[in-house]
């Protein structure tokens, strides 16, 4: 049925293929060299890897939902519903302001803007955890 397909990479050289290039043997890093960019003076490897990879993404992403969950469940059982609600949104605070932070400096224009619409979600973050915080501590009393 799909024997008379036309190759979609026909066309292109077989070094930028992604079904027959091999993998880089180096990581491709993010261009950064020297000190931590972020102003806390250390590397927050599990925050932000030095490589672009899938798995370096994944490592992250999988950290950022660990925290989320132990967050959830921690504000869950302090303050019922709005308090996992609470908890959630202070760690996505969290992660948005340190980005902001690291950022903010930077000459880049893509890097300023990304340092801005972090800070923007992660004071939305806290206004709103800050909020659902204040709805657990009502219903607790």
């Amino acid at each position: 049925m799909f024997d008379a397909r036309a190759d979609v990479f026909e066309n292109v050289p077989d070094q930028h293929r992604p079904d027959l290039s091999a993998p880089s043997p180096e990581p491709v890093t993010t261009g950064m060299s020297g000190p931590s960019p972020d102003g806390l003076g250390a590397e927050l490897s599990l925050l932000e890897p030095t490589d672009v990879s899938p798995q370096a993404a994944l490592r992250t992403a999988g950290v950022t939902a660990l925290v989320a969950a132990v967050s959830f469940g921690g504000g869950l059982a302090l303050g019922g519903p709005w308090g996992g609600v609470s908890g959630v949104l202070f760690s996505g605070s969290i992660f948005n302001i340190y980005r902001a932070q690291k950022w903010w400096g930077s000459p880049d224009p893509s890097e300023k803007s990304e340092a801005v619409v972090s800070a923007f979600f992660g004071a939305i973050g806290v206004v709103a955890g800050g909020y659902a915080g204040y709805k657990a501590y009502q219903t607790k009393e």
